[in-house]
């Protein structure tokens, strides 16, 4: 059961993230490439990539100051069933992208409520 649920809230958190993209696409596509050889603009790209994230925990009646993989990796913690279920899909999305281990863990906003 907890697999069924954590891919129904990984199907909605990835439909959420696709829709926004399609709308900040001409913002988020040009930024983000150009920051690769600008240092300037990576800060920028960064707080860019971050917001989005925290609207899409939002969107899921999250912390508007937590990302989803801070919330997933706190519930993860929590021993919620479904969490770390998701945090291993997510885990392994950031491997592959950018070869962070525990990226769900490593998330995990201390000093913020998550709810």
């Amino acid at each position: 059961m907890h697999f069924i649920k954590a891919k129904l809230l990984l199907l909605s958190i990835a439909l959420v993230w696709g829709f926004i993209l399609i709308i900040l696409s001409p913002l988020m596509i040009p930024v983000t490439l150009l920051a690769i050889p600008i240092n300037a603009i990576r800060r920028y790209r960064y707080g860019l990539w971050i917001s989005t994230d925290q609207l899409v925990n939002v969107i899921h009646n999250g912390n508007p100051d937590v990302t989803v993989s801070s919330k997933v990796g706190y519930m993860a913690e929590q021993g919620s069933k479904t969490a770390q279920a998701m945090a291993a899909v997510i885990d392994l999305l950031f491997k592959l992208a950018v070869n962070q281990n525990n990226h769900c863990q490593a998330s995990i906003e201390r000093d913020e409520e998550h709810y």
